[in-house]
């Protein structure tokens, strides 16, 4: 009976396709074919590039530039592995809206235009920002005193345990003043720590989560690590952008003085850092990346080929 069934399965074409899926589907799996780098913003195995991203997002960040995704660089970057992070992340900028430009207006250049992430089919699949975006926060801190340190999704090990940072770390020194971000309402204030002490059971320590009602969106901003006895806010209080609501700490689950500035939408993890305004900010030229020239008005050309 078993052999008169294997004789079946065999002999026609379902079967034929059912027994070719059963060994085809675990060898696609392991190679990652159906699993693309990026998902939702995250991208696996990031740990391979943050030094060179955080490098790079931390001189533009500084320098008032504005933000690029990792996602984003990666998109060309995995195309042409011969590309900084650098340029990338210059070329996605829009130096006067300062945010990141639409994918189809970067594919125009000529040195993007003949990858096949700018075929229009690739594109339309591709999950990339395709229009202007709406910025409705401002910075939580001065640009000048913050130093990033951990960016959104990044994997990473910290006391010798692997995670996934959900949020943003800026590194500040302690009792940096810290804003809100919006117009918006006080959701919890809470304060267990007297001592600006890092305890490594404790969380995000001490911290203050602001309600930000947005376009009919509400996003929670979570400010953690916050410095003992730094806020006089109550839950329920309306705050307005720009305004002061505790300093810099290190208490909980700290590494050192940092803002752990941490987003939710609908319960869910979003990139903080994508909602912030920097038009508003005035540039600073020190800070800005010395680029080398490609001649990108002199026609065709493939960069570093």
């Amino acid at each position: 009976m078993k052999k008169k069934i294997i004789k079946i399965i065999f002999s026609s074409s379902i079967g034929i396709v059912f027994i070719g899926l059963i060994i085809i589907v675990p060898i696609l799996m392991l190679l990652d074919f159906f699993g693309a780098n990026v998902t939702d913003g995250y991208v696996e195995n990031n740990e391979q590039y943050a030094d060179m991203y955080l490098e790079v997002v931390k001189k533009n960040i500084l320098a008032g530039n504005g933000y690029v995704s990792l996602d984003r660089i990666l998109y060309f970057y995995l195309e042409n592995d011969r590309l900084t992070f650098e340029q990338i992340y210059t070329d996605n900028l829009d130096d006067e809206l300062k945010q990141v430009k639409p994918i189809s207006e970067v594919c125009t250049l000529n040195r993007y235009k003949i990858y096949s992430v700018c075929d229009s089919e690739e594109i339309e699949t591709s999950g990339q920002i395709n229009e202007i975006q709406n910025k409705p926060f401002s910075l939580p801190m001065d640009i000048d005193k913050m130093s990033i340190t951990s960016f959104f999704m990044q994997e990473r090990i910290v006391y010798g345990t692997y995670n996934i940072h959900e949020a943003w770390d800026f590194a500040a020194p302690s009792e940096t003043p810290l804003y809100s971000v919006c117009d918006g309402k006080v959701d919890t204030v809470y304060f267990p720590y007297s001592e600006n002490i890092i305890d490594k059971d404790g969380g995000a320590g001490n911290y203050i989560v602001i309600n930000c009602e947005l376009d009919d969106i509400t996003y929670k901003v979570l400010y953690g690590h916050l410095y003992p006895n730094s806020s006089s806010l109550k839950k329920d209080d309306i705050v307005t952008s720009g305004q002061q609501i505790a300093t810099v700490g290190t208490t909980g689950y700290s590494t050192g003085n940092h803002l752990h500035f941490q987003v939710t939408k609908d319960g869910k993890y979003i990139d903080g850092l994508s909602l912030i305004d920097f038009s508003t900010i005035p540039s600073n030229p020190i800070y800005k990346p010395n680029l080398p020239d490609f001649g990108l008005n002199n026609g065709y050309e493939i960069p570093f080929n």
